[in-house]
């Protein structure tokens, strides 16, 4: 008997399960997603490729797709003995027999290539309806001859067969031609992952439910694999065990090891499995790094691309394709292998990790192996000389929670301490920083060496910020060489935080010498975390200088450097977020200052910065006192950050530029006890300033007393007393403005409204003019064509402050309203008249009825009643 018709006995005689749409065991997810793209893709290609690791849900879902689609989808199920290219061939006919258009040809078809795929084009290319052919497992095929007959029917596909296949991993064919030509697609691996929704869908039809929180960590612990929450769901279902509970994720779930053993392992050769338990210590490996784990293995780098390239859960990272990271559930699995069968090498392995990361200067992960190998020396080590360094270039999120780990009596040596403290307070973390100094003990001054003893002050200085002991700090550094080291990562940690505590004091010269030298090194060293921390408090100091603009224009500058590192999430972008929100709130740019307050916030967290805290919860009060629901719990909240900031040493511009602004909110909702207050909270932070009196004479003149609040302001408005924002003046001239208005002096209101708008173009403070109110708007209308060069900007402000509503008695026609735009010009009636196409006569009438609906008797004052209505 031939091979073919032995093959072909074969196939009719046993293969008959082969040709059926499996059907599953277990509840079936709704996965409409993927149903649909699956339909979108048929409907556009002639072949789609669905590729995916073993228990990835690729058979159950073509099998799902398939019954949907009845009658017009065969089946075919591959295995290993289908790479006997006859074999391919019968099983492949016989599977077309459902669909087949012309039966009676079904025997004629040839065997042998290229008459059976030329058969089969023919046969398709006349049928009046698309069908189907899926084949499933076509990794299993590798003899050529086989892969030929796939790879002829792809190339020149029937114009109504599609051909779907199914497969752990891509097979041998032509496809980046397929692909170059628009003629095949693509479900990938990634997009059979499980989200949310069909992992919660999965978890009720075994009637398990769990709260958010544990439904995110099994989808994190999975990775979305099917197989993994498929596993996980029958033991939770049977045993009640909690997510976290579950022995599958320490890789002691005997089911789920011999299922990753047969589907996952066992395809690959022993040095490639005992590679693996070898990486299985390091989250991520590249070839080098596995060539030090497992230096008898010939060649890692191959063996890591094949296990990439067969979808055997392991993957090359998308930004950094030369490193490979394990599925957490295998990697769990490995681990477990190793602790049971070499117990003696999980240190060594760890030993060798870490110096492999360190060499190969990769702190935080260096360090990490360190701790797990027992190392104190190497610890010790990795810590005194690179974390700091680690953490001026990236931030100390990730060193920090290393440093948890690190034993006492290694944070005990003052070189290492010193470090271990700064990364603490880097990150919010004040009580572990502590302890660490506690720890150390001593003065800067009798450690050594030098290095030690700058960053032993630049510590107390950072923890000196939480506690108003930013002075003492202060003379405990100027005993020590900061700055001036020749030592990059402690000049800069030195150098950024004194000028951060210069900038609190008001010391600005010395923090703009400090910061913008701690910049330079910054941006030299790569050290980019030190240089946008930089960046954002120089930014600080513009605003705090009196220059809102150049502060904002610094903080955008800040901000987009941040992005460009995906930091903008960041502790360091809070104060940044602050001031751009502050120049957005005085420009009334209220949705933007909305926004900018909320990512402030987001980006504080519950850090226990005084300075940046009240920064970023004075702008979130001014932005929400018009929203909320109560004002009162916001300034409640507010006064007590206040409170708690008084006599700290702070200068936050942000509270300076929006102080008044807060406190005229508070009058108006009636909070007469802050409002009062604020003025004693001010000067205990910044000290008697401009922000103080101006305060305080707007208490005075909300109770009528005039020649108080006048006195008060005199100092500011002939330069005697600073202030500590720009938009205090303004505040101070419209108030002198309103106040000489009172008492009957026009001339000198409108001077005084001139200098109002004078100090506020620059920025386009127009916040202080709308908080001013009614009499300001009256002002603008009256004195409008009599600014000069401000006129255009006097206009913008008037536009942007509410007008009083109309009665219905003022109300004026369309032609009234058409002909009121027209009497601020110099044109006469008749001019007026020609412009409108209407008579003269038609003018006098309608301007008799705009002079009667205003209260007014001539052309002038009309405009003027105009402009203060908000008509023109």
């Amino acid at each position: 008997m031939s091979d073919s018709s032995e093959s072909e006995r074969e196939a009719r005689d046993t293969g008959q399960p082969r040709f059926r749409v499996p059907v599953s065991a277990v509840p079936l997810v709704p996965r409409e997603r993927l149903l649909s793209i699956v339909d979108d893709h048929v409907a556009a290609a002639p072949v789609i490729l669905v590729t995916g690791p073993a228990g990835c849900g690729k058979t159950t879902l073509l099998a799902e797709w398939a019954r949907r689609r009845a009658h017009r989808v065969a089946w075919l199920s591959l295995d290993e003995h289908d790479s006997v290219p006859a074999r391919l061939r019968v099983a492949m006919r016989d599977a077309l027999t459902g669909i087949w258009p012309d039966q009676g040809r079904l025997d004629s078809i040839p065997l042998s290539e290229p008459g059976f795929s030329s058969a089969i084009v023919a046969a398709f290319d006349q049928v009046p309806v698309p069908a189907c052919l899926v084949l499933d497992n076509v990794h299993e095929l590798r003899d050529p001859d086989a892969l030929a007959t796939i790879d002829l029917l792809t190339r020149q596909p029937p114009d109504r067969l599609r051909l779907v296949l199914l497969g752990r991993f891509p097979p041998p064919l032509h496809l980046a031609r397929l692909h170059l030509e628009g003629r095949l697609r693509e479900v990938l691996p990634g997009e059979l992952a499980f989200d949310r929704a069909e992992t919660e869908a999965l978890l009720a039809a075994y009637d398990i439910h769990l709260p958010p929180e544990e439904v995110t960590s099994l989808l994190s612990r999975t990775e979305g694999w099917a197989g993994g929450l498929k596993f996980a769901a029958m033991r939770m279902s049977t045993t009640g065990t909690r997510p976290a509970d579950l022995l599958m994720f320490a890789g002691q779930d005997e089911i789920v090891n011999r299922y990753l053993t047969e589907e996952v392992l066992a395809p690959h050769a022993p040095s490639t499995h005992d590679l693996l338990v070898a990486s299985s210590v390091c989250d991520t490996v590249n070839t080098s790094l596995a060539s030090a784990l497992a230096p008898r293995h010939p060649s890692p780098g191959v063996a890591l691309d094949q296990l990439d390239s067969a979808n055997a859960f392991v993957n090359k990272l998308s930004r950094t394709p030369e490193w490979y990271r394990c599925h957490p559930m295998l990697r769990a699995r490995l681990l477990a292998e190793l602790r049971r069968t070499r117990p003696d090498e999980e240190r060594s392995l760890h030993r060798s990790a870490a110096h492999w990361h360190h060499e190969h200067d990769l702190p935080v992960k260096a360090l990490r192996h360190a701790i797990a190998a027992g190392e104190d020396q190497l610890t010790a080590g990795i810590i005194e000389h690179s974390v700091l360094r680690e953490t001026l270039h990236a931030g100390s999120l990730n060193v920090h929670a290393v440093l948890g780990a690190v034993p006492g009596h290694v944070l005990a040596r003052p070189a290492v301490g010193v470090v271990a403290a700064l990364v603490a307070l880097d990150a919010g973390d004040v009580a572990a920083a502590d302890r660490v100094l506690a720890g150390i003990g001593g003065t800067s001054p009798a450690l050594r060496p030098e290095r030690v003893r700058v960053l032993h002050s630049t510590a107390l200085l950072r923890r000196s910020r939480s506690d108003a002991h930013v002075g003492e700090a202060l003379k405990i550094m100027a005993r020590t060489p900061a700055g001036l080291s020749g030592v990059p990562d402690a000049d800069v940690a030195a150098l950024l935080d004194r000028g951060v505590a210069a900038l609190s004091r008001g010391e600005h010269r010395d923090a703009e010498t400090d910061l913008i030298r701690a910049a330079a090194i910054a941006r030299t060293e790569g050290f980019d975390h030190a240089e946008l921390d930089c960046r954002v408090h120089l930014a600080a100091l513009a605003s705090a200088m009196g220059d809102i603009a150049e502060g904002a224009r610094q903080a955008r500058a800040a901000v987009e450097f941040a992005e460009r590192k995906g930091w903008q999430t960041h502790f360091a972008c809070a104060l940044a977020y602050s001031i751009l929100g502050v120049h957005a709130y005085l420009r009334m740019e209220d949705a933007r200052a909305s926004d900018l307050a909320t990512r402030a916030t987001a980006a504080l967290g519950d850090r226990p910065d005084l300075v940046v805290g009240i920064a970023v919860r004075t702008l979130e009060a001014a932005v929400s006192f018009t929203t909320t629901g109560d004002p009162r719990i916001v300034t409640g909240s507010l006064r007590r950050q206040w409170q708690d900031a008084a006599g700290r040493e702070v200068t936050p511009p942000v509270v300076a530029h929006v102080a008044p602004a807060l406190q005229r909110i508070a009058l108006r909702n009636g909070d007469e006890q802050w409002a009062a207050a604020m003025p004693g909270q001010v000067e205990a932070m910044f000290g008697p300033c401009g922000e103080q009196a101006v305060l305080q004479a707007v208490l005075h003149s909300h109770h009528s007393r005039l020649n108080q609040a006048r006195k008060l302001v005199e100092p500011l408005l002939s330069g005697e007393l600073a202030v500590v924002a720009a938009p205090t003046v303004v505040e101070a001239w419209l108030l002198e403005a309103v106040l000489v208005e009172r008492s009957g002096d026009q001339r000198r209101s409108h001077e005084a409204l001139t200098r109002a708008l004078a100090a506020a173009e620059p920025v386009g403070t127009i916040r202080p003019f709308v908080h001013a109110g009614k009499p300001v708007r009256e002002l603008l209308a009256r004195g409008a064509g009599r600014f000069g060069r401000l006129d255009r900007f006097a206009t913008t402000t008037m536009t942007a402050l509410p007008a009083p509503a109309a009665t219905s008695t003022s109300v004026l026609t369309t032609r009234e309203r058409d002909l009121l735009i027209e009497l601020p010009s110099m044109r006469t009636t008749e001019e007026i008249a020609n412009s409108l196409f209407v008579s003269v006569n038609t003018v006098k009438t309608h301007l008799r009825g705009i002079y009667r609906k205003l209260g007014v008797n001539q052309r002038r004052d009309a405009v003027l009643a105009a402009r203060r209505l908000g008509l023109i």
